[in-house]
């Protein structure tokens, strides 16, 4: 590839960091640390919920109803009522105290991130970062992982005060990467909000579908996504290392159009 290669942005959870596991991890030590007294099996599954979020508050932040910190407190609340646990006093803030070591300690980078952001920075591709989630959670995540000075620019839900899939925070991020959205790579792990979103703000949105529980969803939700993919033209990838071609042929839409 040369220097006109492409442009790329990436999502950031579960993407280029498991986000995931961390996030169990620290739940589950943070659920032990505030009630040692219910039992392994209950900290595993506060955990669980607490990642989860099956009420659904993540996706009131990513709209702008909600503040990180609500977000993050109504997540919490949620957890113990479903748990049947006893509130206690700052629980939000002790739940926060135990969750963030833990979660430093477990978040890491997917094997394949490293050796692809060193070769596309090699060939001159301009990196970006999206994700849904705060400013200063992604600075520490990207912190945390070696990954802080990669990118050129990180868009987050707070730079606008919504996020993904909405087409107008693609077209921002494109905006500050000094990319043509048509001739701009994007990759996420969800098939909805960042492939499908991508695609509908115009850009070339690539499904990562990780392999193991970063895998797609299982049964009918699997066909739906697969046929989701076949049915807009998403390309799927299982792992970052099959970018390179692909921002490739974008930066070869880019020479022939300027």
């Amino acid at each position: 590839m040369t220097a006109s290669a492409g442009s790329l942005l990436l999502d950031v959870d579960d993407t280029l960091v498991d986000t995931r596991a961390a996030m169990v991890a620290a739940g589950t030590a943070a659920v032990a640390a505030l009630w040692p007294e219910a039992g392994a099996e209950v900290h595993t599954r506060g955990g669980l919920i607490f990642h989860g979020d099956p009420r659904g508050y993540f996706d009131r932040f990513v709209t702008g109803e909600l503040t990180f910190a609500r977000m993050r407190e109504a997540r919490i609340a949620a957890m113990i009522d479903t748990l049947g646990l006893r509130p206690v006093e700052d629980m939000a803030g002790r739940f926060e105290r135990a969750y963030s070591p833990a979660f430093a300690r477990c978040l890491r980078a997917f094997p394949d991130v490293r050796p692809a952001l060193d070769e596309l920075a090699g060939a001159g591709v301009r990196i970006g970062a999206l994700t849904n989630s705060d400013g200063q959670a992604t600075a520490r995540k990207l912190q945390l992982t070696g990954l802080a000075e990669d990118f050129t620019m990180v868009v987050t839900t707070d730079s606008l005060g919504f996020g993904k899939p909405d087409p107008r925070v693609f077209e921002h991020a494109c905006e500050l990467l000094g990319s043509v959205p048509s001739q701009t790579v994007y990759v996420g792990d969800h098939i909805e909000v960042d492939a499908l979103g991508a695609v509908k703000a115009g850009l070339v949105g690539v499904w990562l579908r990780r392999e193991g529980p970063h895998g797609p969803r299982q049964d009918q939700h699997r066909t739906e996504d697969d046929a989701l993919a076949e049915a807009h033209g998403i390309p799927v990838i299982t792992s970052l290392a099959e970018v390179i071609g692909l921002v490739a042929a974008a930066g070869e839409g880019e020479e022939r159009s300027g």
